[in-house]
């Protein structure tokens, strides 16, 4: 038999760490879209700079009638005026030669295919830093060339600016996820805490201290303390039932075996010998059937048994036990009725009813079952003599026998009151139509 592996992970660190996971990778990719937005966002600014600046070299440059260069006032930025400093603006006349700042040097910016539209691109620029250049073409009507325009800016103040944001943008995240973890620690903790007194108390009813789970539950949880506390009472009245049986069954083998103790001493009476042995045999079986309709439900989810099968297959072996009185079995069932439960129940309960019809009928025994407003109905009668209102309240007390006569009579609708108890159904016992007993018996679905 294979039992279910046990595992030592704690729900808790589950849930926490399924969440820091998420929150890590949810942080991490939104961390990194806002950098790159940011960081596009930066160079976009800094390329609106560099048109700016572009407009206002335009604006400051002469240029002549030929395409050539004239002057080029001074666009109010010292940093052009200083050597390589990163911020450079280049004119290119239409003869191909280049008027430059002063922060060239003698270095000169390779030019591109213009146009007259602004134009944007990465180079490096002489002193190996990374520049933005912004260009443009001037077209005259004189000169069968354009004059080209380029302002190139580092770009080592974005990418400053974007290192700093990074910082901070890592450093809030940082700190959130902290945040939020703590949180989901504290969420996890105080939400499982039902959970731990659950099963603090279920450690208390081991050790005897408590009998049922008792406080307040939240209501996910409740109806799991309910049907733990169904299943404590069920294994109580279990219990209860298996002392009372064995009791009784201790009670009812004394007396006959004090008198068998009794005649072994003196001279041996075969009679009372064997009538204590009978005694103690009805006993016995008395007790044995009871335990086991008292042993459980029976009732499983899942299982169905036709109610028609097994009643064929009970009267069929009736009819061989009864077979020198040639009994007529009428059996009213349609197909489709079936009992929720284990098949042994069943054949308990349409056993001792059809055995019980048998003894009594003169003809016929009658075994009817049907499905009414979510119960299963069954009813066995013959037409015997019947009995009285009396005689049926008395039938189903523990081990009353009617007929000393007829063994078992008794004792079989005792033992069918326990299973149809345990299924939470319940035994009436009345009047037949045919002129004998009818026992009718209603079980839940």
């Amino acid at each position: 038999m294979s039992h279910p592996s046990t595992t030592t992970t704690s729900l808790s660190v589950r849930l926490i760490a399924g969440a820091v996971v998420w929150i890590s990778l949810t942080l991490m990719v939104g961390g990194g879209v806002l950098a790159m937005a940011f960081q596009t966002t930066a160079e976009r600014e800094f390329s609106y700079r560099l048109d700016a600046l572009l407009r206002a070299m335009i604006a400051a440059t002469d240029i002549a009638q030929d395409g050539t260069v004239t002057s080029v006032h001074p666009l109010g930025d010292p940093r052009f005026e200083q050597i390589f400093s990163g911020w450079y603006w280049q004119v290119t006349e239409s003869t191909g030669q280049h008027v430059r700042s002063r922060s060239l040097w003698d270095s000169v910016i390779s030019t591109t295919e213009g146009g007259s539209d602004l134009q944007t691109r990465h180079i490096f620029g002489p002193n190996g830093e990374s520049l933005l250049v912004a260009e443009r073409d001037l077209r005259f009507p004189s000169t069968p060339k354009p004059v080209h325009l380029i302002i190139a800016g580092d770009l080592r103040e974005v990418s400053d600016g974007v290192r700093r944001f990074n910082m901070l943008l890592i450093t809030s995240l940082g700190v959130l996820g902290v945040g939020m973890a703590i949180a989901v620690f504290i969420q996890v903790k105080f939400g499982l805490r039902p959970l731990r007194v659950l099963a603090q108390d279920l450690a208390a009813i081991r050790l005897g201290e408590a009998v049922r789970l008792t406080g307040r539950y939240p209501q996910e949880v409740a109806p799991l303390v309910q049907a733990m506390n169904g299943v404590l009472d069920k294994d109580a009245d279990l219990i209860e039932r298996a002392r009372t049986h064995v009791g009784n069954l201790a009670h009812g083998l004394k007396t006959p075996l004090t008198i068998i103790s009794a005649e072994m001493q003196s001279t041996p009476n075969k009679g009372v010998v064997e009538e204590q042995l009978q005694s103690m045999r009805r006993v016995i079986e008395h007790h044995l059937g009871r335990a086991s309709a008292s042993a459980g439900d029976g009732r499983m989810r899942g299982l169905k048994v036709s109610v028609r099968d097994v009643t064929e297959t009970v009267a069929a072996a009736l009819g061989r036990v009864f077979a020198d009185r040639s009994l007529i079995f009428d059996i009213d069932i349609p197909i489709e009725v079936s009992f929720r439960g284990h098949r042994a129940d069943l054949e308990e309960i349409l056993g001792n009813l059809m055995e019980n019809a048998c003894k009594w009928a003169t003809t016929t025994v009658r075994v009817y079952s049907c499905l009414m407003d979510g119960l299963l109905v069954m009813s066995v009668e013959d037409d015997g003599v019947g009995m009285t209102a009396e005689d049926a309240a008395k039938a189903s007390e523990r081990g009353r026998r009617l007929d000393e006569l007829s063994p078992g009579w008794g004792l079989g609708l005792s033992i069918v009151s326990d299973l149809v108890d345990a299924n939470g159904g319940q035994m009436s016992l009345g009047a037949s139509p045919l002129g004998g007993l009818l026992v009718k018996v209603t079980l839940p679905l």
